[in-house]
């Protein structure tokens, strides 16, 4: 398999390689790939730009796939020529386009076992679209058999009004006749480049061969691609309508959808709810019977089942089962949360972890910290975590109150069942058990309950 991918792209306007801009939340080029290893093709080899060789180097797994440079970029004929030259033993070479984010896996094995069933030189796979514009429309014979794409500045334009069948650039090739055929196409006089559509009227012309061309007929969607941001922002919509779909069909319920944008890669359980204005981006899992947002966002994260997360920002962190976040509350950095944790409003949360049952309902900043079992944080608190160089840990144990308004000056362990006084700024440890007051705080002394003086009743 061949992924075209060289082109400059100069219509996006970007210093980023066109094939990585995103749609639904992966790179353009990841749609491509993921459809064309649903197929688990032998070889999958890309033809890129010098430019985008180096981002798909340091961008993707390695031995993924191979890469091969065309430099200069002379024309799609020479690309695949030159994807060709680094095939070996294969049958078919399927030649599918980097800027194609929306094809399909089925879509693709449709062609290719039509052409295998024909042994034909080439397989189209085209789309009916009502108007050609500035596609190329396929030519059939008499007999119906495809015979040439002709390009729009060729055409007669009564022949492209109305339904009419059009090139999505996907074919399927035999690579043998394929690489003899474009060594000797004569290059385009306008642009003097090999032109791969020009493959088809040459195929045609093989009068040894049965069938030389078959077209398979795919959806208009897989004909989009991507040019233009504008063109990026079609595609992303389309996508996303359709994993929407695919959620809600499978039990999720999604209120004003179109206010919604769910990433390819995000699982969400059955029997959630999803409210307006939130978005899901790559990377997260949502269980079941969830209420997210609205006005949300998580990324890369975990949120357990009959958990709510709403108007707040959750990026790399996981949250348990039954607990509840927000609104206007932000986890971030690894930060985790056991079952039942409730997190309240404008509570900020950095690489800290939060035990079975803790509180923390208001305008917090807990950052690098543990904190054990049912703990309480009042409103206020604030892990004063960075001394000017480093970040330091703060340990609060299991059962500890902690009153409002507190400082707690890390690097601190505050252990089990201790307490701090509303307003305490705590410099050092406290013991297991310890209530600590004051500015600094300093532990208040457990004073002894005092016998009642015996005093003898009037009889006595």
């Amino acid at each position: 398999m061949i992924v075209l991918a060289a082109g400059a792209g100069v219509r996006m306007r970007s210093s980023k390689a066109k094939p990585l801009h995103s749609v639904a939340g992966l790179p353009m080029i990841e749609h491509v790939f993921r459809a064309a290893e649903g197929l688990d093709p032998a070889q999958l080899v890309v033809v890129a730009s010098p430019a985008l060789q180096e981002s798909l180097v340091s961008s993707f797994a390695r031995g993924r796939f191979m890469i091969v440079v065309q430099d200069p970029p002379r024309g799609t004929g020479d690309a695949v020529l030159t994807g060709l030259q680094s095939v070996s033993n294969a049958t078919s070479v399927l030649i599918v386009y980097a800027d194609h984010p929306l094809v399909t896996t089925a879509e693709l094995q449709a062609l290719i076992i039509r052409c295998q069933m024909e042994s034909a030189l080439v397989g189209l796979m085209t789309c009916m679209v009502d108007g050609a514009a500035g596609y190329g429309r396929i030519e059939r014979d008499p007999a119906n058999a495809p015979i040439a794409i002709v390009e729009q500045v060729a055409d007669d334009p009564r022949k492209r009004d109305g339904p009419t069948e059009v090139n999505s650039g996907i074919m399927v090739l035999d690579p043998e006749w394929a690489a003899r055929a474009l060594q000797e196409l004569p290059p385009n006089p306008i642009k003097n480049e090999v032109f791969l559509t020009d493959l088809i009227a040459r195929a045609a012309a093989d009068g040894a061969h049965p069938c030389p061309v078959v077209a398979v007929s795919g959806s208009p969607q897989t004909l989009i691609g991507v040019n233009d941001r504008v063109e990026l922002a079609a595609v992303d919509d389309l996508m996303r309508r359709s994993i929407r779909t695919e959620h809600m069909r499978a039990g999720v319920t999604i209120i004003s959808p179109e206010t919604v944008f769910i990433d390819a890669d995000v699982s969400i359980g059955s029997d959630t709810t999803i409210w307006p204005y939130t978005l899901l981006q790559a990377g997260t899992f949502i269980g079941e019977r969830c209420e997210i947002g609205p006005h949300t966002t998580i990324e890369r994260s975990g949120v357990g089942d009959d958990s709510h997360v709403e108007a707040s920002v959750v990026r790399d962190s996981h949250i348990g089962k039954s607990c509840h976040v927000g609104p206007f509350s932000h986890l971030r950095n690894g930060t985790t949360l056991a079952d039942l944790v409730h997190i309240g409003n404008f509570v900020e949360a950095k690489n800290a972890r939060f035990a079975h049952a803790v509180r923390a309902g208001h305008m917090s900043y807990l950052g690098d910290t543990s904190i054990g079992e049912s703990t309480n944080i009042g409103a206020g608190t604030v892990t004063c975590n960075f001394d000017g160089v480093d970040k330091h840990h703060t340990e609060i144990g299991a059962k500890v109150f902690i009153g409002s308004d507190s400082m707690l000056i890390a690097p601190l362990t505050i252990g089990d069942g201790a307490a701090t006084g509303a307003g305490s700024v705590v410099t050092r440890d406290v013991a297991p058990g310890a209530k600590v007051v004051g500015i600094p705080a300093r532990p208040i002394r457990r004073r002894e309950a005092k016998s009642a003086p015996h005093r003898p009743g009037k009889g006595g």
